[in-house]
């Protein structure tokens, strides 16, 4: 890409992201309060809608309680005249209880009926006028209303209340004259020695829709009303079992079809119960914990994956409940509606916005156009001649031009080629130094025979002025071997060579007849030499090795003594002796020190500064008490191994910091006698 569509993009970006940036956060705005504003509306709609429900479902259920007063005293009454009739031997009568109740309650009794301790019965319906059916029992007489077979000794109601000798309640229960399903309040009737002789019971239309439908809509016209009875013993692991319902699917008066009539029903309820249940059943445990406890409450819980507000309270019967459910996306109808409108007006205001600023990229398109091109020649010269610069040719130039800051530019550039050509020359001499002292550490260490070597040299910059080496063979004997450690004062170009110089010295004098002193004095004469007044010296730990022997010479000219461990005894040993650094005054005589060859797993270790004088993050140094700790752990590992765990101890130390100092270390150690 050129330097001038470049420019032109960057002129672009800096005239319309700005303005750009600010709608998309001013869009990002608005759509955060539009999407709080709903949330806040659906919150605020549920919770009206629950404490609505809770209100509906609290009234309807003491709208029962109250008429299950009504019919409890409208059945006390009914008792009374059945133990009448009794005691007259009269035909029986029902139908002055039945007018008594009517009044009272909008509840309308759908039948009476008197079941004899012999089977007879005698019942009432309100279509039927009065009148009475049975046989053989006090009360006989009138037309036959009852079905074929029918014993109503048989029934729950009549079982309930001989045994319970009071008034019971019992649903769902199907009358069995008008054949629609009711509640049905008994209670045992006796003759005047008071004796139980039979069962007086009223059978109330279940409906459960009433007051509660017609304030349904207020709140979501799928709503439905259920009666449930709750204490059914399968309720806590397969749902509420459904009574009565009103809602989607409404009741119908005729009898023939809907939930509330007997045409799915057995003879003395439903032969398959339907039930009410969450599809998160611990949801329900709830619900039978507040309603055992007779409390109304209002909850939210899920059906078929469908989010739905649940409101329940006792009615007032026994293990029967009244249950509103609503679905909540109904509740939330009106946010919904909320919530699609704001999102068209944003469109729309998204969409008219998109307009001008397509308009006014236009116009800064234009305008950036134009004043790249009084800018661009400048750089385009400057970019030809960096160009050329970057192939080598550090005789470019430009002309300075264009304003004050690209003329600035320019000579800035025409500075840097003269500058540039000289770091070149420097970075291929420093390439040429670094691979030159590369070489001169050796890649691999000669195997002698009763010895376990390793070594390594890790420079701080390209190159370095610590260096090592192992000679076999010194002064002509096979079986010496000298081994050395050097650091040159300083780092960088001139320690590497003359860490070079010194090391070809020691070669030299390595092999030629003599001693360690001998070698070492003669390597000082020939570097102050060339060191003389620099300031530059050397130290140096000469190590002549002779296994075979049982003897090893060393010395020490500056250096930091050796450290020598011996497992055996867990005690450490510093080789040291008497002696300068190398290249400071000529004339000077080293001390030569002795002692037996290494023991079978001692450890000795001959190395640098750089590495226990190496700072860690918090500025302490590695210290050679971590060497020493080091060297005990690893004792019994092999010579790499031991150069490996102390390179490693000490990466961990220094956390990732640069190296400050050169770090060279030789590791020695007596080869197991079968490798001897």
């Amino acid at each position: 890409m050129s330097v001038r569509a470049k420019l032109f993009l960057l002129l672009l970006a800096l005239s319309v992201l700005p303005v750009l940036l600010l709608r998309l956060n001013a869009q990002h705005t608005r759509e955060e309060l539009a999407e709080d504003l709903v949330h806040r509306t659906q919150h605020m709609l549920v919770a009206k809608a629950k404490a609505h429900m809770r209100l509906m479902v609290e009234d309807h259920a003491e709208l029962w309680r109250r008429e299950g007063l009504l019919l409890e005293q409208t059945l006390k009454i009914q008792a009374l005249e059945v133990e009448k009739a009794i005691a007259r031997k009269t035909p029986l009568e029902l139908t002055g209880a039945y007018v008594f109740a009517a009044p009272l309650s909008e509840i309308k009794i759908q039948g009476q009926i008197t079941v004899y301790e012999d089977g007879t019965a005698a019942s009432t319906g309100p279509s039927s006028g009065g009148g009475s059916s049975g046989s053989g029992g006090p009360a006989s007489g009138g037309q036959p209303r009852m079905p074929r077979r029918f014993d109503g000794r048989e029934s729950l109601w009549y079982r309930l209340a001989m045994r319970e000798k009071g008034m019971v309640w019992t649903a769902p229960v199907i009358d069995p004259v008008t054949k629609r399903v009711g509640i049905t309040l008994s209670t045992p009737v006796n003759d005047p020695s008071g004796k139980p002789v039979g069962v007086t019971a009223l059978n109330a239309p279940l409906s459960v829709g009433g007051p509660a439908r017609e304030h349904s809509l207020a709140v979501s016209e799928r709503m439905k009303t259920y009666m449930v009875d709750y204490r059914d013993p399968d309720c806590a692991t397969k749902g509420l079992r459904i009574i009565g319902q009103a809602g989607a699917e409404e009741e119908v008066e005729d009898g023939t079809r809907g939930p509330g009539s007997a045409h799915h029903l057995g003879m003395m309820g439903l032969s398959t119960p339907r039930r009410l249940a969450p599809d998160d059943m611990s949801e329900l445990a709830l619900v039978l914990e507040d309603l055992g406890k007779g409390m109304s409450e209002v909850r939210q819980a899920e059906i078929g994956n469908k989010d739905y507000i649940w409101a329940y309270a006792p009615s007032g019967v026994r293990g029967l409940a009244l249950v509103l459910v609503a679905p909540k996306s109904d509740v939330t109808a009106d946010a919904t509606l909320a919530s699609t409108y704001i999102e068209t007006r944003f469109a729309e205001q998204w969409r008219e916005t998109l307009s001008i600023f397509a308009a006014g990229i236009a116009i800064v398109t234009m305008a950036s156009w134009l004043l790249s091109r009084s800018l661009t020649r400048p750089v385009m010269d400057l970019s030809r001649a960096a160009s050329r610069l970057g192939e080598g040719d550090f005789e470019a130039r430009v002309e300075p031009s264009g304003g004050r800051e690209m003329e600035e530019l320019g000579r800035v550039f025409n500075s840097m080629a003269p500058k540039l050509k000289d770091f070149t020359r420097l970075t291929a001499a420093m390439a040429l130094a670094s691979e030159v002292h590369r070489r001169l550490i050796p890649a691999g260490l000669p195997a002698i025979a009763g010895m376990d070597m390793a070594a390594a040299s890790v420079s701080c910059e390209e190159v370095g002025g610590d260096s090592f080496d192992v000679i076999p063979a010194a002064h002509g004997e096979p079986e010496i071997t000298a081994m050395l450690v050097g650091d040159v004062s300083g780092h960088g170009l001139d320690a590497a060579l003359l860490m070079a110089t010194a090391r070809a010295f020691l070669r030299m004098g390595a092999g030629q007849p003599g001693d360690a002193s001998d070698v070492v004095a003669a390597v000082n004469r020939l570097l102050c030499l060339d060191t003389g007044g620099s300031g530059r010296f050397m130290t140096l730990f000469y190590l002549e090795a002779a296994p075979g022997r049982g003897r090893m010479r060393w010395v020490r000219a500056g250096h930091d003594p050796a450290i020598l461990y011996s497992p055996a005894r867990d005690a450490f040993e510093e080789l040291g002796g008497s002696g300068i650094p190398l290249g400071v005054v000529e004339d000077r005589r080293f001390e030569t020190s002795s002692r037996a060859w290494l023991a079978p797993g001692e450890v000795l270790l001959i190395g640098s500064d750089g590495l226990w004088e190496a700072r860690g993050p918090d500025g302490s140094m590695f210290g050679k008490e971590r060497v020493r700790e080091v060297l005990r752990r690893s004792s019994g590992l092999a010579a790499k191994e031991v150069l490996d765990a102390l390179f490693q101890a000490l990466d961990q130390f220094k956390q990732g910091l640069p190296a400050e100092d050169d770090v060279t270390l030789l590791v020695l150690k007596a080869a197991p006698k079968e490798d001897a």
